[in-house]
């Protein structure tokens, strides 16, 4: 996933605003699944069922959701998005219908939505709900939808709803093994396991990250894919698993290996990790866990942009209270990689993801660990030796987080950096005052009562990182902002 951030313009909207729902008679329910069913059955049966096939929709649904919220309003939702979807596509995309009125006529015969083929759950560790539908549409009209990706707003629901269309029946590849030495490369795999949502190409890391959907346990993952040129197409399992060559590749899939063992909820998952072989070339595959924020105001992937959208406009007391838990939760993850002999090597805020437990708690967890370095027995002294310094990187890493929680400058890195240097070169008094002069000209959505200097506490302790004093270990600035009563009532 690329780290490229830039702030886009944001409408003025509280995140915290509630939708009202009201109570559901569950008899009414009741009766409506069952005739609902009854006209399933019914269809099933009928002579119409033949010029009908079936279609698998994916819906990624981003909604304020609580936990007292009735799934069958959810199920309602998806059925209302995927009949907008369908219309928008041949009334507007394909232009099959010249009216809006003609495609109502035959609606009835364009396709069938039932409720109980309709499944509404949580994204592993995340508040953000999904939806997988098998809907039946006319086969005249069904190319129109194979792999289409169609988005939907419900503004009376808050709510938005990214739907794919995909036929159930997916083409898989056998796998074929050629030869005992090559028995553990899983070609095929990915395509024979996985439908792809969406991809993105890193050119400057040159590796696809796939968002992609998993029927066999009907869940979302991100799936990584790493072209091995190091390594020569006919490598063995010996050569993978003995090997002691400090060729890059080989580390890399090291990596995947040990990364796999890893376990904390402030770290991303990585489920699973092969190799597969294909047109001569060498790939590496990683299933990583789903992070994304499921805000309606924006589904951001990163802590950089959740900070900008969510945090900026926070009162003093949400926000202090949140840049602590956030700041602990990063500590929590990097203290359980440092027992793991794991220093990550990229901390920034574009490497830790930000999503909504199932609690409805915030939840932070440390991503790009590829960009982490471990202590491989041939490599044990050396970075025995260089431990101190990466404890220090982390500590400075730390303190340029805390300063872009609270507040976020928009623009590209680059920008942002600017910010970061003058703070740690300048006088912090005279710092704070330029930068709420930049925080006026250019940053809309701060809380209208913003100054630096209400978080005049937490400069001076990001100013104490990033100059290397005081601290030594993660758990002391832990331990300080945990038990320092200067950050209950933070106004100097």
């Amino acid at each position: 996933m690329s780290s490229k951030f830039y702030i886009e313009e944001v409408f003025d909207e509280m995140q915290n605003e509630k939708v009202d729902i009201p109570n559901t008679d569950k008899n009414k329910i009741m009766l409506t699944l069952e005739e609902n069913l009854k006209e399933k059955n019914d269809f099933l049966l009928s002579e119409d069922f033949n010029q009908f096939q079936q279609l698998l929709v994916i819906s990624l649904i981003t909604i304020n959701f609580s936990s007292d919220d009735p799934f069958f309003r959810h199920i309602t939702m998806v059925v209302k998005a995927i009949k907008k979807a369908i219309k928008k596509r041949l009334t507007q995309d394909t232009n099959y219908f010249q009216s809006i009125q003609e495609y109502k006529n035959q609606q009835s015969t364009l396709f069938k939505i039932f409720y109980q083929d309709i499944n509404i759950g949580f994204i592993t560790s995340t508040l953000q709900i999904k939806s997988t539908a098998f809907i039946f549409i006319n086969k005249a009209i069904a190319d129109s939808f194979m792999n289409k990706k169609i988005s939907i707003e419900q503004k009376n629901e808050r709510a938005r709803l990214t739907l794919s269309f995909f036929n159930i029946n997916i083409q898989k590849e056998l796998n074929v093994q050629q030869d005992f030495k090559n028995q553990f490369l899983r070609n095929s795999k990915f395509k024979n396991e996985f439908i792809v949502l969406n991809e993105e190409f890193d050119q400057q890391k040159q590796s696809t990250t796939y968002h992609v959907y998993k029927p066999m346990d009907d869940q979302i993952y991100f799936v990584k894919r790493i072209q091995l040129q190091g390594i020569p197409i006919n490598v063995t399992f010996q050569d993978i698993f003995n090997t002691k060559s400090s060729n890059q590749d080989y580390l890399t899939i090291q990596e995947a290996r040990i990364l796999q063992r890893i376990s904390h909820p402030n770290i991303i998952r990585h489920y699973d990790w092969w190799l597969e072989s294909k047109n001569q070339q060498l790939f590496l595959y990683t299933q990583i866990e789903y992070c994304i924020y499921p805000g309606y105001i924006s589904q951001t992937k990163n802590l950089l942009s959740y900070s900008y959208f969510y945090m900026n406009p926070m009162p003093l007391e949400q926000k202090s209270k949140l840049i602590i838990e956030i700041i602990c939760q990063v500590i929590s993850g990097l203290e359980y990689l440092q027992q793991k002999q794991i220093i990550h090597g990229d901390l920034k805020p574009e490497s830790i993801m930000v999503t909504k437990s199932i609690t409805g708690d915030i939840q932070v967890m440390l991503a790009d660990l590829n960009h982490s370095y471990s202590y491989f027995e041939d490599m044990q002294k050396q970075f025995k030796q260089d431990q101190a310094q990466y404890k220090q990187q982390s500590l400075q890493a730390l303190g340029v987080l805390i300063m872009h929680l609270i507040l976020t400058f928009p623009g590209e890195p680059t920008l942002r950096n600017n910010y970061i240097t003058k703070f740690s070169n300048n006088d912090i008094e005279d710092s704070l005052s330029e930068f709420d002069k930049w925080a006026q000209k250019s940053v809309k959505n701060r809380h209208k009562e913003f100054s630096f200097f209400l978080y005049k506490n937490f400069m001076v302790l990001a100013k104490s990182l990033l100059k290397k004093q005081k601290f030594n270990e993660l758990h002391e600035v832990r331990t300080f902002i945990q038990n320092n009563k200067q950050f209950d009532h933070l106004q100097v």
